[in-house]
């Protein structure tokens, strides 16, 4: 290949490239990796800072890779943010009951999957010990459920269900330990 062609690819390559320059990229698209980098330090004090002051938050930061466009805000817009995650709690629902939602809150559904079987000494159905429970986001955040208790209490009429799970939005993630109730009908219905 002659030097001139090879000038003339490497000067065609570069104008092509142009349009993709970090700033380009910038316009369109959010900050630069550099300013990204530069955000997310910055949310690291910010974070740190809010669980000085509400040691019960335990605010964390999401990687810097899970990081969405929409994420990506002025430091003092995300220290806002990060106050009110701090008194953050989860409301669990199911698709038979509602629960009172809290003004700072995010609704978690969570089916539940109750077997009953029939006790002669009680004359009607009480919980087995056979249950299952999964749990998704009903809002804008993302929930990651990691495990679950079920304890039946109430001579084995309720399952007193507590989930384990982290709950991620605005690039914040929280620890959380919710509690719900599903109880056994004298027929067998769960509600």
């Amino acid at each position: 290949m002659s030097i001139k062609k090879t000038i003339s690819t490497a000067l065609l390559s570069i104008a092509l490239l142009g349009p993709l320059s970090p700033d380009a990229i910038a316009e369109t698209k959010g900050p630069t990796t550099e300013q990204k980098n530069e955000l997310y330090q910055q949310y690291e004090i910010v974070i740190e800072s809010v669980n000085q002051r509400h040691p019960d938050g335990e605010l964390e930061l999401a990687p810097i890779y899970a990081f969405r466009d929409e994420d990506w805000r002025p430091v003092e817009e995300f220290r806002k943010i990060a106050k009110k995650r701090s008194t953050f709690r989860i409301a669990l629902t199911s698709d038979e009951k509602q629960a009172v939602k809290p003004e700072q809150s995010s609704e978690i559904n969570v089916i539940a999957y109750i077997t009953t079987d029939y006790s002669q000494s009680a004359e009607r159905q009480l919980c087995s010990d056979t249950v299952s429970v999964t749990s998704e986001s009903r809002t804008k955040g993302t929930w990651v459920q990691k495990g679950y208790t079920a304890t039946r209490i109430d001579a084995n009429q309720t399952y007193e269900i507590s989930l384990g799970g982290y709950y991620t939005m605005d690039g914040i993630v929280t620890g959380h330990i919710p509690t719900i109730e599903f109880h056994c009908g004298r027929t067998g219905e769960i509600r």
